[in-house]
């Protein structure tokens, strides 16, 4: 039986975030005259773009490092065996936390940005789409 390739993480989060919201209400992002409304929120959804992308990198690589910590382990190779009782993670687990919760912030207020650049530049709203949910069950208990 063959694995599936596993898909690699997306690195630049931000960017793919908005030009992909964006790009689903027919939009890029366009110069427009400084100090207007367009302007600004245009430099808003780049410079949240480049946060979130960092805060992605930054998160890559604390899990690529607690990885290799905890395949320590499995190969039973960690400090344990040498007489280290130190926490295996230490503070990775606690810093990956804090830039998951990091990065779901600055997805929220990406989408926001680019919902309100696209509502500015009256463009079409996507079609909804489809629930996940099952349809409501009628007249059971």
């Amino acid at each position: 039986m063959s694995e599936a390739a596993e898909p690699r993480p997306v690195v630049a989060l931000g960017t793919k975030t908005a030009r992909d919201a964006l790009a689903a209400r027919g939009l890029v992002l366009a110069p427009h005259p400084p100090g207007t409304a367009l302007a600004i929120l245009a430099d808003l959804i780049r410079e949240t773009a480049a946060n979130v992308d960092e805060v992605q990198q930054r998160l890559l690589q604390r899990a690529d490092m607690a990885i290799s910590q905890l395949q320590s382990v499995t190969r039973g190779r960690d400090r344990y065996r040498h007489g280290s009782t130190d926490g295996l993670l230490q503070s990775l687990g606690s810093e990956i936390d804090s830039l998951v919760a990091r990065r779901g912030e600055g997805i929220q207020r990406l989408r926001l940005a680019t919902n309100t650049y696209a509502d500015l530049c009256d463009a079409p709203k996507p079609p909804p789409t489809p629930s996940r949910l099952p349809p409501p069950r009628r007249g059971g208990r």
